[in-house]
């Protein structure tokens, strides 16, 4: 009896593991236009609370990847 209670609970194991490891089914793709795109971001990003983080000016560096040596 304890073989067939032992056999029973590691072949529910093996299903759950699995059922968990399959792959998620993939949302609908849905291809959106420049604006609606940018106007989707911005109401995501306006949905964050607190306030926003304003950083002070800088310049940019341009680096030449033909020239670039990195020392570590």
């Amino acid at each position: 009896m304890s073989r067939i209670l032992v056999a029973a609970i590691a072949f529910v194991a093996i299903c759950l593991v699995l059922v968990s490891a399959a792959p998620a089914p993939a949302p609908p793709t849905q291809i959106l236009d420049a604006r609606t795109a940018i106007e989707k971001i911005i109401a995501a990003y306006n949905r964050i609370p607190g306030p926003s983080v304003v950083h002070p000016w800088e310049v940019a560096t341009l680096i030449d990847p033909n020239t670039f040596v990195a020392h570590f």
